[in-house]
């Protein structure tokens, strides 16, 4: 029987999915097959993957003695679904799809059915417009197309790129040198989007030389790490605060450059919010300082005494406060959910960021975020290509998940075709909608 032909009555045994992230594990499929005994029986079986059509992938095995059978895959939120063209005899799970779910499990002793779990899109138009399909022999990778950026998907939302937890805020309510000098100033080093986890944004001092007209630098000797120059310079009250601050921060963050492949996420989690905090406190004393720079550092571990000029760039830091608004459209079928930065009354392009500043590349102005969970929304959008995309039936689930909790903690607005806003209201907009 080819694959492309799956019969109308074929059993579909299911096989539940205890484990977060919808993983099957070998554990649970030893649940539902005694397996075998021996080597032999497990030696020369062979699995490809065929296809991806209308929610169901399709495997060929072709087992250690020639034969051949299909087996279908259909994920839905707490089962996998296999069907096999033996048909299943008593309607209990065959040795063959056992045999196919063991080869599936090979490498780490699970197998992750989130990347089968597509709901409302297993009509063939509506897979084709929204979802990158890629079929090979050993792997199927189902993702959003690049214009549609992150879905939400029905009963799991974003799935492993899990929504920031976000909780309802209560409010709260040095001069230049003469030209050609040598000057102690302070960088903030980063590592911007997929790499911001390497490090936090570290405060460090250096030492620099200015142009002939005293405003700017042209060299940077050296940077001043606390385990290089134990006792950095800065006569100024302010600049002995931040240089405490400087190492303080390093000696956080130090030791867990080291950790990243095992990293343990609260430890880091507590870090970040240390380092937030010492941030806070520096930001006021640095406003008034000439001379500040940003340098772009992708790893910490590989920091070297000497800056890269190339990646130093001057900055000048605000007091202002970024501001969080999202922005609802609707597409026929789909809408589409982004957020806008604002800064006083103006919104900003943000396209690359670290944790916890934004840096306005038009103005040379550094901006820090008003608390973590903004910065971690945000950042959080950021990597979602700033769009997050529901299809029209699954709206209201997206609503009662999501919407609901976001507008409690951020204004949330509607365009029209026209671009007028109007504060989002999810009855009005079901009555306007037909939703």
């Amino acid at each position: 029987m080819g694959f492309t032909s799956i019969p109308t009555d074929l059993f579909f045994y299911p096989i539940p999915l205890t484990q977060p992230g919808q993983l099957l594990t070998r554990d649970e499929l030893y649940k539902h097959y005694e397996p075998p005994k021996g080597r032999k029986v497990y030696m020369g079986n062979q699995d490809e993957f065929l296809s991806f059509e209308s929610g169901i992938a399709t495997v060929k095995l072709k087992l250690n003695d020639d034969s051949i059978y299909y087996l279908y895959l259909h994920v839905e939120k707490e089962e996998l679904h296999i069907g096999c063209t033996c048909g299943m005899p008593d309607e209990k799970l065959c040795f063959h799809a056992f045999i196919g779910l063991f080869n599936l499990t090979w490498l780490s002793q699970t197998f992750d059915c989130q990347k089968l779990y597509w709901p409302n899109f297993y009509n063939d138009e509506t897979s084709r417009k929204f979802l990158d399909i890629h079929v090979s022999s050993q792997h199927i990778n189902v993702e959003a197309k690049p214009a549609y950026g992150s879905f939400y998907r029905s009963l799991i939302g974003f799935g492993k790129s899990s929504f920031p937890k976000l909780q309802e805020q209560i409010d709260k309510t040095l001069s230049t040198k003469a030209g050609e000098s040598f000057v102690y100033a302070y960088a903030l080093c980063f590592a911007p989007d997929i790499y911001r986890d390497r490090h936090c944004p570290l405060l460090i001092p250096f030492h620099g030389k200015t142009d002939r007209s005293g405003l700017k630098l042209v060299a940077f000797s050296n940077f001043c790490l606390p385990d290089k120059e134990p006792n950095p310079s800065g006569d100024h009250p302010s600049q002995q605060q931040l240089n405490e601050i400087s190492k303080t921060m390093y000696d956080i963050i130090r030791p867990l450059t080291y950790k990243n492949e095992y990293r343990d996420w609260r430890v880091w989690n507590e870090a970040k919010a240390t380092i937030f905090t010492l941030w806070q406190k520096a930001l006021p004393l640095l406003v008034d300082f000439p001379y500040n720079h940003i340098y772009l550092l992708y790893w910490l571990r590989y920091l070297r005494e000497k800056p890269t000029k190339f990646f130093m760039q001057g900055c000048r830091y605000s007091l202002e406060q970024p501001s969080l608004s999202f922005m609802l459209t609707f597409h026929k079928d789909r809408f589409n959910l982004s957020v806008e930065v604002i800064i006083g009354s103006q919104v900003i392009a943000v396209e690359h960021k670290p944790h916890f500043f934004i840096h306005d590349e038009q103005t040379g102005n550094c901006y820090m975020m008003n608390n973590i969970q903004d910065d971690s929304l945000l950042n959080w959008m950021l990597d979602n290509k700033n769009i997050i995309t529901v299809l029209k039936e699954d709206f209201a689930e997206f609503n009662e998940d999501f919407l609901k909790v976001l507008t409690k903690c951020y204004p949330v607005f509607f365009a029209n075709k026209t671009g007028n806003r109007t504060a989002y209201d999810y009855n009005l907009l079901k009555t306007r909608l037909s939703l």
